[in-house]
């Protein structure tokens, strides 16, 4: 898990306009295999949920979670393998 937080911590500074340290795969690459095993909008939705309520648990701004939630969405063919 250690080695999947810090991926996903390095793709989101990233995504968020940070540094470029990301070395994983692209969305399309590395979420294939799930997609394989059924991946889908509802599991993709779940995630996206789980950013916000987590979001607004630690008081972000509503238009700040908007626009998270906007780059998380503008992923969701790439992740969906579309």
């Amino acid at each position: 898990m250690d080695k999947q937080i810090g991926k996903q911590k390095a793709f989101l500074t990233m995504a968020f306009g940070g540094p470029h340290n990301y070395t994983g795969l692209d969305m399309r690459k590395g979420h294939a295999h799930l997609v394989a095993r059924g991946l889908n909008d509802a599991h993709f939705d779940a995630v996206a949920g789980n950013l916000s309520d987590t979001l607004k648990e630690l008081g972000v701004a509503q238009p700040l979670i908007d626009q998270v939630l906007a780059i998380a969405e503008s992923t969701r063919n790439d992740v969906l393998g579309r």
